[in-house]
């Protein structure tokens, strides 16, 4: 590319913006470790990183959200405007960071890393992997859009009555961006419980199942070990907990468990989620499947078909990343493949019974 003579094409080339000499370094040799990647340049804060990303145009930039100058959040909405390119954001594991790093998703940026997870190393390789994944996202589908809402006057949950209908959405890449969209869309009358497994790592989902409440006229929490599933109600799975669905005494509660390390699933896995739900529910289950890599939601989906239930799945023109609706779709388990903007809409229609179970299926 033009400003960046002797670059190897075959290589994802990575423009690392942040301010610690240090973590500069520790960044450029975690990258430099795996073989189809190069460090382009490196810039100590945001006007640097501006000027050297229109030098050098990377394939992705790993943007610190504290810098000197202009902070990450202001550098990633110039990116975003002018130059939009695949942004992966270093935020720190506290409230501020967490809060900060959900703001840099709706802002455009594909991805967050936690630099520090209770004091133990740097996360060398999912830093790897997920410049790899941001690298390949097509730059037309990374801009700065944050989402428009109104602040709506919530209804309480129906906390005394038992729920008979369920909505479970499952996101990765991209999600946090998308059901900002879809949360909000969907009525405090619902007459179902709705659950959100959002991959995210363990206290960033507090806050977004706070961002989504306070966007939302449906009532959003992150669940806690025990909380009954009642309608009108969206639980956010904890990161960093397995959710599952038991009834007790005839009524669906959750149940958490923690991530087994010798586990390769995501952590909250959505197939943990769908796998329990879909005895329980069985016809009056909806699974939703949304933007993420991977395969998380098809073995789900595969017990919500065996059970009756339906499935819905976003479609490639408005996913960031196809991989985990698109391995739905092939498998032949998608009832529906449905643009972002329609997926609240195609939800309540599912739940208010004006598409008959099975209906979805039946010119496949």
């Amino acid at each position: 590319m033009a400003g960046n003579r002797g670059r190897d094409k075959n290589r994802i080339s990575v423009l690392i913006g942040e301010d610690s000499p240090f973590m500069r370094r520790m960044i450029a040799d975690s990258l430099e470790t795996a073989p189809d990647i190069e460090v382009a340049g490196t810039a100590a804060n945001g006007r640097e990183v501006l000027r050297k990303l229109v030098e050098l145009k990377p394939d992705c930039v790993t943007l610190d959200l504290e810098m000197p100058r202009m902070d990450g959040l202001e550098t990633l909405r110039y990116i975003m405007s002018e130059w939009p390119t695949p942004v992966v954001i270093l935020s720190g594991h506290t409230a501020d960071g967490a809060r900060m790093a959900l703001t840099c998703l709706e802002y455009g940026a594909v991805d967050f890393i936690a630099k520090t997870m209770n004091g133990s190393r740097f996360p060398v390789d999912e830093l790897i992997s997920k410049v790899r994944m941001a690298a390949g996202v097509d730059a037309g589908k990374v801009r700065f859009a944050p989402s428009a809402f109104d602040l709506k006057v919530a209804r309480p949950p129906a906390t005394g009555k038992r729920v008979d209908s369920m909505v479970i959405i499952g996101a990765s890449t991209g999600g946090p961006q998308a059901v900002m969209e879809v949360i909000p869309g969907i009525p405090a009358d619902l007459d179902a419980g709705v659950l959100l497994i959002q991959h995210m790592p363990p206290n960033f989902t507090k806050y977004l199942a706070e961002r989504l409440d306070a966007r939302s006229s449906i009532a959003v929490k992150e669940a806690e070990e025990g909380d009954l599933l009642v309608p009108g109600q969206v639980l956010v799975a904890p990161g960093g907990m397995h959710l599952l669905i038991e009834e007790e005494m005839g009524r669906p509660r959750i149940m958490l468990l923690p991530r087994n390390e010798l586990q390769r699933s995501a952590c909250p896995c959505i197939d943990f989620a769908l796998t329990s739900a879909a005895p329980i529910f069985r016809k009056n289950l909806v699974g939703v499947i949304m933007t993420g890599m991977g395969r998380d939601g098809t073995a789900g989906s595969v017990a919500v078909r065996k059970y009756g239930g339906r499935v819905l799945c976003q479609d490639s023109e408005t996913s960031m990343i196809f991989g985990m609706p698109g391995a739905v779709v092939a498998e032949g388990l998608a009832g529906e493949v449905v643009p972002l903007g329609d997926i609240a809409s195609r939800i309540v229609e599912h739940v208010n019974g004006r598409i008959p179970a099975g209906a979805d299926y039946e010119n496949q």
